[in-house]
């Protein structure tokens, strides 16, 4: 009796390894087929779509087995109608197959803004109830004032500007700003190696300084060049402690030299080692 007990518990241990292997076996082919199926640890680098029209920039997207998606558009005087002036995600982001690049282009005509009132007002707010009608903000300049960096006027091509006045969209428009009566006020200096012109522009206004002299060199050829090459050099450098005048100018050096960007990036590495 206790032998036939026996048998059967061995039989009952074998059937439980067996089938301990058999689910082992099944879910080590699931997984390898869902990760088939899903890529896993496969990745695309999303290309560089600006400066092109959505038909320019279709094929680089099927080339890479991605979709394009034209989601919004804006107008900016500053680039070619038609062409994207902004995607998400950004290049060289990593994403999988199939994936959808939303893209914003840029309108072919303008439409008009009424310019509000926004004397006395702070600068960021000013700057965000700019963009949200569309306009883009040129240079800072800085006039007396008891109250430092307080808005006091808008000026369009060297003219005070009004409230009211009628604008198009992409329009520029410079900010004057309170000194608050320190004439030398100083400002740390941006590190702007490694930026395309948009990102610099974006930092030297919260910077509240000024991009100057921009300068290409033979790699930058076109506009669509221009909107995506990288600043290699500046003057005056960012350097640790260095100050500059606020409302002063930064000479930019643009390039698209793949050389010249690695260097680049070889000098941000060796900057964090400690």
């Amino acid at each position: 009796m206790s032998f036939f007990k026996k048998g059967h518990i061995i039989v009952l241990l074998v059937n439980l390894v067996v089938a301990a292997i058999l689910l082992f076996v099944i879910g080590y082919i699931v997984l390898k087929q869902l990760d088939k199926y899903t890529n896993h640890g496969y990745y695309i680098a999303v290309p560089e779509l600006r400066g092109l029209t959505p038909t320019e920039a279709a094929p680089f997207a099927k080339e890479k087995k991605l979709q394009i998606v034209v989601v919004d558009s804006i107008y900016d005087n500053n680039a070619k109608p038609g062409t994207v002036v902004e995607q998400f995600p950004a290049p060289n982001s990593r994403v999988k197959n199939n994936r959808a690049i939303q893209l914003t282009i840029n309108a072919n005509a303008p439409e008009k803004v009424i310019f509000p009132n926004l004397r006395n007002t702070a600068f960021r707010q000013s700057l965000q109830r700019l963009r949200n009608l569309g306009l883009n903000i040129g240079r800072i300049e800085y006039a007396p004032s008891n109250y430092r960096n307080l808005v006091l006027d808008f000026k369009y091509k060297g003219t005070v500007l009004q409230p009211d006045t009628i604008l198009q969209k992409g329009e520029t428009v410079d900010i004057v700003l309170g000194n608050g009566n320190t004439p030398n006020n100083q400002v740390a200096i941006p590190n702007l190696l490694g930026k395309t012109l948009a990102e610099a522009r974006n930092i030297t206004l919260y910077a509240f300084l000024n991009i100057g002299e921009i300068i290409p060199d033979n790699t930058v050829r076109t506009e669509a060049d221009r909107m995506t090459a990288i600043i290699y050099q500046q003057e005056p450098e960012a350097e640790e402690n260095m100050t500059m005048q606020m409302g002063g100018d930064i000479k930019l050096y643009l390039t698209k030299d793949a050389q010249k960007i690695t260097a680049l990036d070889s000098l941000s590495i060796e900057e964090q080692l400690p």
